[in-house]
């Protein structure tokens, strides 16, 4: 019997020994980025009670996150941001999976001594009264593989003290499993008042990572499917009445089909790296629209074979522009969304925006020349006739025809000349019908020579 009590009393010093020894398990995803977790003894026999967490990065992210669970889509989240007055906000959210995470009251999280924004780190303690389970799922506090998952975001600083604030999307994530009958600690008090750092060597599993980063994907996403849909699509719409030929146009629009696809498939990558399900207004609308497009070679080729046949357009040969030409416009709205999504800066947003305008200026002069030239050729001016006159110019009359001489009376005008009085100049017309003739000038009288002597 004594030999038992001391065998019984040995275990539970050796195993005090060891909780008593234990420290906080520790997982750094990154070189400046590290998380740890704390298990009371408590807490741990009763899978209920306090938890304690530490979350520490350089100032230089806008926001680091620790969560519970596998996905972030229903995991309970811890997400720590500047509040721009020397310290940290802890803000308790649930992970939605294709929004942004929301704030829930309903989490007891506290901000314990030791957390601050100084020296270029920021460092949030705090102590978690009801993390045993949540709205979305419950966890072991004495697992041994519990699953944990993190995200991060550089830039500026968020600054604010509101735990509801608004965060972009993250720049990257991992996930790992920590086993807690490691981490767990005797006292129910804060393991980290005194800044200490758990063990490098007491770390978790780190779960598989993609060697690519979620960023590079996604920046290459945005700028290819902006290629595609912005410049390369509509070029490729304006070089079929460009070159009057069906070929340069299939075989521009063919490739530009698949960097969509290209574009795509990046995009699912990096959605999948970010845990970023497809029901956000992007993902959604993007899919359609790129579903949408494979219809677009099969009407073009419909469309081919009828002006073929007809020299001319059809109710198919229309089905195929404007519904390429609706295409090309969601896809266009579709990257504003996504530049939304990303959190992008304004730099990228004007430069998409001006991109967008000039295509459009050149497309819309373009449509504008087709329809012009449609009615151009179109045009047949209207049959001439007869009474378009009417109205317009001023109908013409004849003159009427002027007398014959020989018809005027010959006789009365000779007569009447006869009796026309003579006027010589010099008289006077008064008295030229009188019997006294009328006193003439002699012009003709030649002057009497001066006497000679008068010379002299």
């Amino acid at each position: 019997m004594k030999a038992r009590f001391l065998a019984v009393a040995t275990v539970s010093a050796i195993t005090y020994g060891i909780l008593a020894s234990a420290a906080p398990v520790q997982y750094c995803p990154t070189q400046d980025i590290c998380y740890q977790v704390a298990v009371p003894e408590a807490s741990a026999s009763s899978n209920t009670g306090n938890i304690y967490l530490q979350l520490r990065a350089p100032s230089s992210y806008s926001w680091i996150a620790l969560g519970t669970g596998t996905r972030m889509a229903g995991a309970n989240m811890f997400v720590i941001y500047a509040n721009g007055r020397g310290n940290v906000t802890a803000s308790p959210r649930l992970g939605t999976g294709h929004a942004m995470p929301r704030y829930d009251s309903a989490t007891q999280l506290e901000l314990l001594g030791g957390s601050s924004t100084s020296n270029g780190r920021m460092v949030a303690n705090m102590r978690c009264g009801n993390c045993g389970s949540w709205s979305g799922g419950s966890m072991s506090l004495s697992g041994d593989a519990t699953d944990w998952i993190a995200a991060w975001k550089e830039g500026d600083a968020i600054n604010s003290a509101d735990p509801a604030a608004g965060i972009q999307y993250h720049d990257d994530h991992s996930e790992w499993q920590f086993d807690l009958t490691q981490g767990t600690v005797a006292s129910d008090a804060n393991p980290f008042g005194t800044g200490q750092q758990a063990d490098s060597s007491n770390r978790g599993i780190a779960g598989k990572r993609n060697p690519v980063d979620p960023r590079v994907l996604i920046m290459s996403h945005g700028i290819l499917m902006a290629i595609v849909m912005v410049i390369l699509f509509p070029l490729g719409s304006a070089i079929m009445p460009l070159f009057g030929s069906w070929i340069p146009h299939a075989f521009w629009q063919f490739i530009s089909f698949l960097l969509m696809w290209a574009g795509f498939a990046v995009g699912v990558v990096s959605s999948q790296e970010i845990q970023l399900d497809l029901t956000s207004s992007h993902t959604s609308f993007g899919t359609a629209v790129v579903c949408l497009m494979t219809l677009q070679p099969g009407l073009g080729y419909l469309h081919h074979r009828y002006f073929v046949q007809n020299q001319k357009r059809g109710p198919i040969s229309h089905a195929h522009i404007w519904y390429g030409r609706a295409l090309m416009i969601m896809g266009v709205v579709n990257g504003g969304l996504g530049i939304a999504l990303a959190g992008n800066q304004r730099t990228f947003v004007i430069a998409y925006s001006t991109v967008a305008g000039v295509m459009f200026v050149i497309y819309g002069a373009d449509f504008v020349q087709e329809l012009y030239l449609k009615e151009l050729k179109s045009y047949k001016p209207p049959p001439v006739k007869e009474s378009d006159s009417v109205g317009q110019v001023q109908t013409f009359s004849a003159p009427k025809a002027p007398k014959s001489p020989e018809e005027a009376d010959l006789a009365n005008s000779l007569k009447e000349y006869e009796n026309m009085v003579v006027e010589v100049e010099g008289t006077d017309p008064a008295a030229a019908g009188s019997s006294t003739p009328a006193a003439v000038e002699d012009w003709l009288v030649l002057e009497d020579d001066e006497e000679e002597g008068a010379h002299h």
